[in-house]
C-alpha cells in the first residue's frame, strides 16, 4: 500500500509540474497573452518586441551591441523553449497565438540599431513584410522541428530585415 501512495504522489507531482511548466511556456510563448488578442496577433506580438527595445537597448555602455545581442539570443532561446513545450502540448505546428517568435525576429531587425521611432516603425513595418511574405529561404525555415521551426523562420525574416535597415541607415540616412 504504502509503494502505491508514493506512486501516487509523485505522479501528481509530476502532473502540477508539467501544468505550471505548461502555463509559463504559454505565457511566454503568447507574449504575455497579446497572442490570445483575436485580431493580427503576430502584428500585436511583434508590438511587444518594442517594450524590451525601449528597456535595454541602449544599455551596456560600451558593450551596447553584445547586450542587445545577448538580449536578442536569450529570447530566442526562451522562445524555442516555450514553443516547443506549446507546440507539443496542444498538438499544433504553429500556432498564430505563438507570438514569441515575433518579438525575437523583430529584435533581430533592430541589433544596432538606435531605437529612434523612425528605427522603429521602419523595422516593425518591414519585419511584417518579410514575415508575411516569406521570401525564400524563409520558408523553408518553418519545416524545422517543434520549437526550433517556429522560432527559426522569423530569426530569418528579421536578418533579412536587418539588412533592409541597414542599407536604409547606412546609404539613405534613415
Amino acid at each position: 500500500m504504502e509503494n502505491s501512495e508514493k506512486r501516487e504522489d509523485l505522479q501528481e507531482e509530476r502532473k502540477q509540474e508539467d501544468s505550471l511548466k505548461t502555463m509559463v511556456a504559454f505565457f511566454l510563448s503568447t507574449g504575455f497573452f497579446v497572442g490570445k488578442i483575436p485580431v493580427a496577433p503576430g502584428t500585436l506580438g511583434t508590438l511587444v518586441g518594442v517594450i524590451p527595445i525601449l528597456i535595454y537597448w541602449n544599455k551596456g555602455g560600451q558593450y551596447q551591441l553584445l547586450n542587445q545581442i545577448s538580449i536578442t539570443m536569450a529570447v530566442f532561446l526562451i522562445g524555442i523553449w516555450a514553443s516547443t513545450v506549446v507546440v507539443e502540448t496542444f498538438k499544433e505546428k504553429d500556432p498564430e497565438y505563438v507570438v514569441i517568435d515575433e518579438i525575437a525576429g523583430y529584435m533581430v531587425a533592430m541589433v544596432g540599431f538606435e531605437p529612434t521611432w523612425q528605427h522603429l516603425l521602419t523595422a516593425f513595418v518591414i519585419f511584417r513584410i518579410f514575415d508575411i511574405l516569406k521570401p525564400p529561404p524563409i520558408r523553408y525555415f518553418e519545416r524545422l522541428p517543434s520549437g526550433l521551426g517556429v522560432m527559426a523562420d522569423d530569426i530569418v525574416a528579421g536578418i533579412y530585415s536587418w539588412i533592409v535597415m541597414f542599407i536604409l541607415v547606412k546609404y539613405f540616412g534613415l
